[in-house]
């Protein structure tokens, strides 16, 4: 009797070792495929439910974005900075380079308190305050005029990045 439980235990302990620390992956063969002859067909385990049964957490269900704070729609879109300056009667600079692609704002301020506007893209913007027109196609240009005399040109030839 005793010989029959220590062979008994003998054998789950080289079972439960066999089991240990090895891969679910069948070993590939030289001829690409599983060796059957060295691996009888395995029986399906009885034990089908899971030594510890830990519950996964459940998804929280989570409002639309529109109804969180801040919203969907609510993020700035990318856009390009065309500062022009007034100063001693003139708009400057002349040209400026921005991405294609990429929305431009373009803003105005006065260095000498003067009252400036520039006209461009068909719009008007004062000193102090800023547009934001289309992105461009590459090598495209919006053509202004300055008030009080002077022509300024955004273009689309810089390469995007800091």
């Amino acid at each position: 009797m005793r010989r029959a439980a220590a062979a008994a235990t003998g054998l789950a302990l080289v079972l439960a070792a066999a089991g240990c620390g090895g891969d679910d992956e069948p070993e590939p063969t030289a001829g690409g495929g599983r060796d059957t002859a060295a691996h009888p067909a395995e029986e399906p385990s009885r034990d089908t439910a899971p030594a510890t049964a830990e519950k996964a957490p459940q998804p929280t269900e989570t409002a639309s974005p529109e109804k969180q704070p801040g919203g969907a729609g609510d993020e700035e879109p990318a856009r390009s900075q065309a500062q022009f300056t007034g100063r001693a009667g003139r708009v400057s600079p002349s040209v400026v380079r921005v991405p294609p692609y990429i929305a431009v704002q373009v803003a105005l301020r006065s260095a000498d308190g003067g009252a400036y506007y520039l006209v461009i893209g068909g719009r008007k913007v004062g000193a102090g305050k800023s547009i934001t027109l289309d992105g461009l196609r590459p090598g495209a240009a919006y053509s202004g005029r300055a008030g009080g005399g002077g022509d300024v040109r955004i273009e689309a030839s810089a390469e995007p990045g800091p």
